[in-house]
């Protein structure tokens, strides 16, 4: 190969690999990387940002980075997990008829409005997945199921009457009827401030005053495009969204507000062309339910705690005698 044509090949492969250092869906460089190996299983980075994309991240959501390597470490637990406890069902030599999981397969195919086998083919082939690929997918689950079914059962857990006492004094809060707040925003259009990369380092300078003890409302006068002359503070105190009824907050940045406890601020959030920083100044909290309300909300949740803990002793049961190696991605 001449060197002018190496040269401009290198800038083209040098060229691809910068295009592709974007959040999430740019990572596609490096979905091969290996993410985890379970004893001679191999885990690819990829699989978790698959697991990540179906079952972490709410599109309508920001997603910022803390809570984007959150998502991937939680992803990685739970495959490498999920791997576990295959792995143990061929160890311990368990087999299970193949007739449960034709009737699975069978059963997901009509709930998801595939009545033929030829109908779900054509679906999975828009997807990029083939038969044999979803057949995989849901024996493994059936398998993981029963698994835990098995060796991490509910069977014998009590929750009594003063724990659920006890979980509803410590988190009043979860049982309050319509939580308003007050926010203070300091808001940078991406239009006004040299595009979205530009936008997001001076979002990022000015998150860093804050946490260093800058005034919010003075920044707020001072870097704000909305809300500078009231100082950063909305007019109206702002509804979280209930079923049938939209909040005063856009989606995106609803469960972010209401996740902030008073006087604290959020990380910075790009969304809609804009930067944003939120500021909880004051929480109004109405009426409380009463214990024999949400006593049945409080058992799931405890139950749902002890459940938990059960599959994780299990799983580190499982850990122990496997060779488990995870690696950063």
């Amino acid at each position: 190969m001449p060197p002018v044509t190496r040269h401009y090949s290198r800038l083209i492969i040098l060229f691809a690999l910068i295009l592709g250092v974007s959040p999430l869906c740019g990572q596609q460089f490096r979905q091969n990387r290996v993410a985890a190996i379970v004893n001679k299983k191999i885990i690819t980075a990829g699989t978790v940002l698959d697991h990540v994309r179906k079952n972490f991240l709410n599109t309508n959501e920001p997603i910022t980075p803390r809570r984007l390597e959150e998502a991937k470490s939680v992803a990685l637990s739970d495959l490498v997990n999920r791997e576990l406890v295959l792995q143990e069902y061929k160890e311990q030599k368990f087999s299970l008829p193949d007739s449960i999981f034709e009737k699975r397969i069978k059963d997901t195919m009509l709930q998801n409005g595939f009545p033929t086998r030829a109908s779900l083919v054509r679906a999975l082939k828009r997807e990029g997945k083939t038969y044999d690929e979803h057949a995989r997918e849901q024996r493994e689950r059936i398998i993981v199921m029963i698994m835990l079914g098995e060796f991490a059962s509910t069977k014998g857990i009590v929750i009594s009457p003063r724990k659920i006492e006890n979980y509803y004094i410590a988190n009043k809060n979860q049982f309050r009827r319509d939580v308003e707040i007050k926010l203070q925003m300091i808001v940078l259009n991406e239009s006004d401030h040299g595009g979205r990369d530009a936008t997001r380092r001076l979002a990022n300078e000015i998150h860093a005053k804050l946490t260093s003890g800058e005034s919010f409302s003075q920044m707020a006068r001072i870097y704000s495009d909305l809300y500078a002359q009231s100082s950063g503070f909305r007019a109206d105190w702002d509804k979280k969204s209930i079923a049938g009824m939209p909040g005063t907050l856009d989606k995106a940045l609803e469960a972010l507000a209401f996740s902030l406890g008073q006087g604290q601020i959020s990380e910075v959030v790009q969304h809609d062309n804009r930067c944003w920083i939120l500021r909880c100044d004051e929480i109004h909290q109405k009426e409380l339910r009463s214990l024999a309300d949400v006593r049945d909300e409080i058992e799931d949740a405890l139950m749902k705690i002890e459940s938990d803990a059960r599959k994780q002793k299990w799983f580190n049961k499982l850990r122990a005698k496997a060779y488990v190696k995870t690696r950063s991605f």
